[in-house]
């Protein structure tokens, strides 16, 4: 039995005894303690209690109120074993310890590189706090993969077999994490056994990077992509998913049912990557009628290009459609644009 549920019991015992002083006394301590872990719900249901307890203790449930309204304004901080519970619940009390103790903490800037693709760093990264982006780079063009946050492991399959880095990991806003060095593993053999294959078991849920790299590169392939010159409007949607900021104009390049490409300007090569698995509100017109298209979708690639006036450089933006436009649209906008190839090249 938890000591909260202890303490839920020996207030019901000072109202058997008549101590009504006591029981609100307490009351307010498990008020406190359930606002500080944001369990407002219980938090609520305690402070009618006191009124249960007292009809008359007005003040006494004011404070109540305002101890919830505080803990509300504040974000829940967690501590490396609250935010992992579930992994350290899944070994003893030996285990948790060792596992604990043998890891590192660190926080990273916005911007910063925490591991880099080819790179022969072998530690099993846990988030504890922030954001970051796993990006994929092949030749000149950067791939947004997927992005990890709190309760996610990184780095996992160079981790458990000695491999490079097969993508870079780059922290979006401050990231707070603990590493395991690999050579750990090393040192828990004979004495810890389990404690490596349940780790292998706890990150067997994470969603491999090669896995999303092979899926992209399927896309890349099975999707025909058609030229369509013209222009598109974009705006950038936040987390929440609401579309914001100003309206910013590129130059398509080509379509498909399930994505696009456009080049944008931009002073620098900073501001072309902070696009990379961003979700974008889409207007573009699709021939022959000219529809207007507006589509969501996430920034896979940014590529340098070519072409870029003396303040600013050309880059190649890869978007990935979360909804995949009608084929038959894009059979009807490429054989009207191969008839005006046709008309313009018999003038």
């Amino acid at each position: 039995m938890s000591d909260l549920i202890k303490h839920e019991k020996l207030v019901d015992q000072y109202v058997r005894d008549g101590d009504r002083l006591k029981a609100i006394q307490v009351l307010l301590a498990l008020i406190t303690q359930y606002a500080q872990k944001h369990d407002f719900a219980k938090a609520e249901a305690l402070r009618e209690k006191i009124i249960d307890v007292d009809p008359s203790a007005l003040s006494e449930v004011i404070s109540a109120q305002d101890i919830i309204d505080t803990a509300r304004s504040k974000p829940m901080i967690l501590s490396h074993r609250e935010i992992w519970a579930d992994l350290y619940d899944k070994f003893s009390a030996e285990e948790a310890d060792a596992l604990e103790n043998e890891m590192e903490e660190v926080s990273f800037n916005p911007g910063n590189i925490i591991f880099a693709q080819g790179e022969k760093k072998s530690n099993l990264y846990f988030i504890d706090g922030g954001q970051a982006k796993h990006i994929f780079t092949q030749g000149n063009r950067e791939m947004f993969i997927k992005r990890v946050v709190a309760g996610n492991v990184a780095n996992e399959d160079s981790f458990f077999d000695a491999g490079l880095c097969t993508s870079t990991l780059v922290a979006v806003d401050v990231v707070t994490l603990h590493f395991l060095p690999a050579i750990t593993l090393l040192s828990w053999e004979g004495y810890l056994p389990t404690i490596e294959p349940t780790l292998r078991d706890f990150c067997a849920k994470e969603v491999k990077i090669h896995d999303l790299l092979k899926e992209n590169s399927q896309d890349r392939r099975v999707q025909r992509r058609i030229p369509l010159p013209g222009r598109i409007l974009l705006k950038i949607v936040d987390a929440a998913g609401e579309v914001v900021g100003k309206t910013i104009r590129g130059d398509l390049s080509d379509v498909s049912v399930g994505g696009v490409s456009f080049f944008v300007q931009t002073a620098n090569r900073e501001q072309a990557q902070m696009l990379l698995g961003h979700n974008l509100h889409l207007r573009l017109n699709i021939p022959p009628i000219m529809t207007e298209i507006e589509q969501i979708g996430k920034v896979l690639g940014v590529k340098s290009y070519p072409g870029g006036s003396e303040e600013k450089e050309k880059y190649s933006v890869h978007v990935k459609f979360s909804k995949t436009l009608p084929e038959k649209s894009i059979v009807e906008a490429e054989r009207f644009i191969k008839m005006l190839k046709i008309a313009e090249s018999r003038r």
